[in-house]
């Protein structure tokens, strides 16, 4: 077992809960990278979502949907947690939640995203229509090129960049 499987069993949601849950961004960021550090993105992610509504301060809450992001397609906790996340008290949470929805290009997301579209704060109106947008195109670029131009490009993974190409360790790994 490696070291980072050996000290990830004794981590728990408290511990993801205390580090995450501080009004100083600095001091949130800084915990965070100190987890994925020590114990790896991908084993931490259930804890962060099951972290989420336990975090009083904002700034916890907007580091972990901000980092779920590129998990949108992947993992439906991550889309459940963005979803739960449209309804948070801070705008910048359900900013970062649309984004997950828009870059999830799920569907079945459009309902829940059209509630906000009536939100006393017009940021919030904007973000759920753009992700709305982007969802009824199946086309997450949409959810910043809101004109659709072609000009805004949202690269959230590196396949999503039009301009894309496998270097040649990752055409190796392909092949393997």
């Amino acid at each position: 077992m490696t070291t980072k499987g050996a000290s990830f069993l004794s981590l728990t949601v408290e511990d993801v809960v205390a580090a995450y849950d501080d009004r100083r961004d600095w001091v949130v960021s800084r915990n965070g990278y100190e987890l994925r550090d020590k114990y790896g993105f991908s084993p931490l992610v259930p804890l962060l979502i099951e972290a989420l509504p336990r975090i009083r301060n904002a700034a916890g809450r907007v580091h972990i949907m901000f980092d779920l992001i590129p998990l949108a397609r992947r993992d439906d906790r991550v889309v459940a947690a963005a979803l739960t996340g449209l309804n948070d008290r801070s705008k910048a949470v359900r900013m970062h939640s649309c984004e997950i929805l828009a870059y999830s290009l799920r569907h079945d997301a459009i309902p829940n995203l059209e509630l906000l579209l009536d939100h006393p704060i017009a940021e919030t109106r904007a973000t759920a229509a753009a992700a709305i947008d982007a969802i009824r195109h199946q086309n997450h670029h949409f959810y910043l090129d809101r004109d659709h131009k072609g000009t805004s490009f949202w690269v959230v993974n590196p396949q999503d960049d039009p301009n894309y190409r496998p270097r040649p360790w990752e055409i190796r790994q392909e092949n393997h």
